[in-house]
């Protein structure tokens, strides 16, 4: 009797399966599986994605139950077959069949098939799931795990499945291949149903203004299109995500709904700074509000884009050396700026309540003091160093940049220069660059030289661009003449 008990392990042993094809891999850990009665018969799926792409595909599972004591009578069965996207980062997938209210066992026959014509198909030998109404003879029933298991990959409508086990006595061969020919046309049609939609939907989104939207901006800076996920819930209608990568080797995402044939919206979310559409980055006021960010410690960490049909969003996310956030939100309308608000760290609001409440107290008590019958003593105003604090600000700036600080030492130039326009010529209040190339308009000075100053600072400390030594000096030294020279 032991004899025979271990030749049937061994027999299990073997036919205990992994299915693999073109780098999908399906696989369980023992081929008999235990439960009591009531309780849901489920047992894991292991899965390995190494195609480098989200992969969907028809799962196709047959169940049979066979009552215990029931080996003559015909087995109660179900056929069903379901669409699954086995994601790149799948690591398994569960099947069940309910719950048995008697003892008996569950066979499973589990497939899955992909790809378009031929179709591939990958087959689990058969699994099986006995239901019990004891503890102890959950024990009984318990079949020893194993590690290592193979099978052979089929094509859809090859046949039979391969790697599959001995037929039991309850199996009627005729029946089953005819059952399991029919399931494979179900799972044939389906497929070819749901890769109809996927390529209408794409087709469509090809088109799409909201996706090309998206796409346009993404390959201004250097992305490409890797990879294409379409998930159709019925006709016209679904999801997308797109694979993009960059220059670097980063991936970004964008994804989105669709409805009656064309994007509701697309967006995307990127860790890099400035994956914005140019327009942004080139408005003054988002650079008036960048530099006051700048001024105050804050450089970009992460830029977002969401579009719609009517209008998209953009949002560059900064971050302080004190792990402070703030944001800059701009609203775009036919590729043009409509709107740019600053959405800054609550105490800077804080802050500037209290610095108001402050100057109207310091008004308040000098107006008390210089009332009637109290002279108010003369104060020597202090006279003014437009040139000495701009040069100041730009030696600021080279210890930034010696320091390895160099996106911010190009903000500080840029500000030093603004700062002596402002003053010199100006209120002394801060000015954008547009406002300074508009100031020396004005004073009949010539514009070309600061414009350009102005574009080189910006391109770096806002725009993303790459800051290099010569560069810089080069911009440090013209920065430094005109505030001597003028």
């Amino acid at each position: 009797m032991r004899r025979l008990l271990l030749l049937a392990c061994l027999a299990a042993a073997v036919c205990v399966a992994t299915a693999a094809a073109a780098g999908i891999t399906l696989s369980t850990g023992q081929s008999d599986y235990t439960v009591l009665v009531g309780e849901e018969a489920l047992f894991p799926i292991a899965v390995e994605n190494t195609l480098g792409a989200d992969t969907t595909g028809v799962l196709v599972r047959e169940v049979r139950f066979v009552p215990e004591g029931g080996e003559g009578s015909s087995p109660a069965s179900q056929s069903q077959s379901r669409t699954v996207t086995i994601f790149r980062d799948t690591t398994e997938i569960t099947a069940g069949a309910g719950t048995a209210a008697a003892p008996g066992t569950f066979f499973f026959d589990i497939a899955f098939e992909y790809g378009n014509a031929p179709r591939t198909r990958i087959s689990l030998p058969e699994i099986r799931v006995h239901v019990v109404s004891s503890t102890a003879e959950e024990a009984d029933q318990q079949n020893p795990q194993v590690s290592s298991v193979s099978s052979v990959s089929t094509e859809a409508g090859a046949g039979g499945q391969q790697g599959e086990s001995p037929s039991s006595s309850t199996k009627q061969p005729g029946q089953m291949m005819q059952d399991m020919g029919s399931l494979r046309e179900q799972a044939a049609r389906e497929q070819d149903r749901m890769q109809a939609l996927r390529s209408e939907l794409l087709a469509g989104l090809e088109d799409d203004p909201v996706v090309r939207e998206i796409h346009a901006v993404l390959t201004s800076h250097g992305y490409t299109r890797a990879a294409t996920t379409i998930n159709p819930t019925g006709e016209g209608t679904g999801t997308f995500s797109f694979e993009y990568r960059g220059g670097a080797g980063d991936t970004l995402r964008a994804g989105g709904a669709v409805e009656n044939g064309s994007a509701t919206y697309a967006a995307y979310t990127s860790e890099r700074s400035l994956v914005v559409p140019g327009a942004v980055v080139a408005n003054e006021i988002y650079r008036q509000y960048a530099g006051e960010l700048a001024d105050a410690g804050f450089f970009p960490v992460t830029s977002s884009m969401n579009a719609t049909v009517g209008a998209s969003s953009v949002g560059i996310g900064f971050v302080d050396g004190q792990n402070r956030t703030a944001r800059i939100v701009a609203t775009l309308s036919g590729g043009e700026v409509r709107d740019v608000m600053l959405e800054k760290p609550s105490d800077f609001a804080w802050l500037a309540g209290a610095g108001a409440l402050c100057i109207v107290l310091l008004i308040g008590y000098l107006v008390r003091r210089g009332g009637p019958g109290v002279p108010a003593p003369a104060v020597s105003p202090v006279p003014r160093d437009p040139r000495g604090d701009a040069l100041r600000l730009l030696e600021a700036a080279r210890g930034e940049f010696d320091r390895g600080d160099r996106k911010e030492a190009y903000g500080t130039a840029g500000r030093a220069l603004r700062s002596y326009v402002s003053s010199a010529y100006g209120a002394g209040t801060e000015l954008a660059d547009g406002d300074v190339l508009r100031v020396l308009k004005e004073c009949g000075h010539e514009t070309g030289v600061a414009s350009s100053v102005l574009k080189q600072c910006g391109a770096v400390s806002y725009a993303g661009s790459p800051p290099r030594n010569e560069e810089f000096q080069t911009v440090f030294r013209t920065i430094e003449a005109f505030i001597r020279q003028n």
